[in-house]
């Protein structure tokens, strides 16, 4: 049985209200009312603009005020909305074919690769391709098959995005999850993963244990597999904790697919205690529930209302969300406190701490070692990580507090 949807409490700006009203997956009447009155308004309708494109949600605001409020919204704003909406429509077209191209040229020699957020998940969680905002395509290939998969890209015209010798591409298929490429002048920009995240950011989502369970997909006529609904939801929120839950539309991603779709909240849970970031998977329902009104099973929002460190947790979010339309990304100590917060157990917070310990491409372009030095890597790191950080990272581990707040 569903529990019932939070009441929608105003924020402190109209502007908050009406964007988180515009981007819920289910609008019932009194939303619908409760849009027009806030479209009523004397709004700063320049500020709602920069603020739904800091969170990549403009096309969901302006497909909801187009069905509920068209003929109020004033002239200029809409048409500017609709503008953005059109412009992006029409690129994720062409996002959407150069994956399918791209499927079939790795398909064509041998690689088998899952299409991960982007265009499918235009479709998979808004059923429309025109309501997502991306700006690289994410594809999935078997680690055993990222090397060959690099090279295809690269000679198919496609770069790496950071100047790294063949050496250190080895350092990083070991050390990082993903490497990004592009083309036509960043115009393309390509996400190639063998993990969902590092092995040691999170367990247990790595890309083998996923592809027992991809179900089919058609993308521009060329058929392929995707992550089931569960993995896919799962793996939403490992993303947005690598970044802190910076983005609104991350948040809608995993709203709507709750809203759409029949769920296995035995196997999500399950997942979210083996990897050993429960707290972080409950979190992202809980902003689901708080911003965007999702009803959720009620044995979830009890086992949600056990830990009073998501409320907070959620407190810290919300507040970043609704905190101006620049985006202003964390620094590495609010990384490294939210990460600690969100995972309770000693345990897990070492996983983490050796996750940041990895060599990065950051790391990596900083100075070239040759490959049989390649372990200067290693032994450099810990030194970066500390100048990066002021040195002030014991202030986080042992007051527990962030040195930038």
């Amino acid at each position: 049985m569903l529990s019932s949807t939070p009441t929608l409490k105003s924020t402190d700006r109209a502007e908050h209200e009406l964007l988180l009203c515009c981007v819920r997956p289910q609008v019932d009447s009194h939303v619908s009312d409760r849009i027009r009155s806030l479209v009523a308004q004397d709004l700063d309708w320049e500020y709602l603009f920069l603020l739904a494109r800091r969170h990549s949600v403009v096309a969901l605001l302006y497909y909801r005020l187009q069905e509920t409020a068209a003929e109020i919204v004033p002239a200029q704003p809409f048409q500017r909305l609709q503008k953005y909406f059109q412009d992006n429509a029409a690129r994720n077209v062409i996002f959407n074919a150069e994956l399918s191209r791209l499927l079939a040229m790795l398909g064509e020699n041998g690689i088998e690769a899952i299409p991960y957020k982007g265009p499918v998940l235009g479709l998979f969680a808004y059923n429309n391709l025109a309501l997502r905002r991306f700006v690289d395509l994410d594809v999935m290939v078997k680690r055993e098959d990222a090397a060959k998969s690099i090279d295809l890209l690269l000679a198919d015209g496609y770069e790496v995005s950071k100047s790294i010798n063949l050496s250190q591409r080895k350092v990083l298929l070991q050390t990082q999850h993903n490497l990004q490429l592009h083309r036509s002048n960043r115009q393309l920009i390509v996400e190639l993963h063998w993990e969902v995240a590092s092995q040691l950011f999170v367990s247990s989502v790595q890309a083998d244990d996923l592809w027992g369970g991809l179900v089919p997909i058609e993308i521009n006529g060329v058929q392929s597999k995707t992550l089931s609904t569960e993995d896919l939801l799962f793996s939403l929120s490992v993303h947005a904790l690598r970044h802190v839950w910076e983005k609104l539309l991350w948040i809608c991603d995993l709203a709507w697919i709750i809203s759409r779709y029949d769920l296995d909240w035995s196997i999500l849970l399950q997942r979210a205690r083996s990897t050993k970031i429960e707290r972080n998977f409950l979190l992202g329902l809980q902003l689901c529930r708080r911003l965007l009104g999702v009803a959720l099973p009620d044995h979830v929002v009890q086992q949600i209302e056990r830990d009073s460190s998501i409320d907070k947790l959620a407190d810290v979010v919300i507040e970043f969300l609704l905190s101006g339309t620049e985006h202003i990304p964390a620094s590495s100590l609010q990384h490294l406190k939210f990460n600690l917060l969100v995972r309770p157990s000693w345990p897990a917070r070492a996983r983490y701490f050796r996750h940041i310990l990895n060599p990065t491409d950051g790391d990596l372009t900083a100075v070239s070692l040759p490959g049989s030095l390649s372990f200067g890597y290693y032994l450099m790191r810990p030194f970066r990580l500390l100048f990066k950080t002021g040195g002030q990272i014991q202030k986080v581990l042992f007051h527990g507090k962030n040195g930038d707040q």
